[in-house]
């Protein structure tokens, strides 16, 4: 028991699920043993059935690293496309955020195009980059009562927050080796862009069609 103890405290996970993993298998080899007959045993069956938890350690490592160097392996076969993705969610912000300088007026039909395809490349993204699904959903904030062009402009403001901070996860350096919590960062960033671009481009739709009659 000590000996794999060590062996696991040598091993770096690279993310929450792997350290779980490592925590069921510490939790299994341990109830191999704490299951194993109080009574008088022969060696032949104490040898068996240490070498029946070493086999199972094994294979779940072994499954575990496998999984691991499938989803660096597919990170790194998509990063043409991840890297596309994040260029152009950058460029949509540049230009998002230019329509509220104060000599600019906001292009309604322009803001809704352009949060449809952050939304899209921001979804992908995150589909490309094998991100788990949040532990705890939070529901989505209600639709704001009443919708013009400053409650808009907030909007704009708080996407642009949520980009900056997005664009400078440490994920982006390297795609093969993260932790968790770049991985969690990651995917809270993701998820609020997605249901942020999609809020602005639903109001930016609904004032476009105000602004034309």
């Amino acid at each position: 028991m000590n000996k794999w103890r060590t062996i696991l405290q040598c091993l770096k996970p690279t993310n929450c699920c792997t350290t779980l993993l490592l925590s069921f298998i510490i939790a299994g080899v341990a109830e191999v043993v704490q299951s194993q007959p109080r009574g008088p045993s022969t060696p032949s069956q104490t040898v068996r059935e240490r070498n029946r938890a070493m086999d199972e350690y094994d294979r779940t490592l072994n499954r575990m690293k496998n999984d691991a160097k499938a989803a660096n392996e597919r990170r790194r076969n998509l990063f043409p496309q991840i890297n596309e993705d994040f260029q152009r969610i950058q460029v949509i912000h540049n230009e998002i955020v230019r329509m509220i300088q104060p000599d600019k007026n906001l292009n309604y039909d322009r803001l809704a195009e352009l949060t449809d395809d952050m939304k899209r490349r921001t979804a992908r993204l995150r589909e490309n980059l094998c991100l788990p699904e949040p532990e705890k959903i939070e529901a989505k904030p209600a639709h704001a009562e009443t919708i013009d062009e400053s409650h808009m402009k907030k909007n704009i403001v708080a996407l642009h927050d949520l980009v900056v901070d997005f664009v400078a996860n440490p994920i982006f350096k390297n795609l093969g080796v993260v932790d968790a919590k770049m991985i969690d960062t990651v995917t809270v960033s993701l998820n609020n862009l997605i249901d942020v671009s999609d809020e602005i481009k639903r109001e930016a739709r609904i004032l476009g069609k105000s602004a034309k009659k």
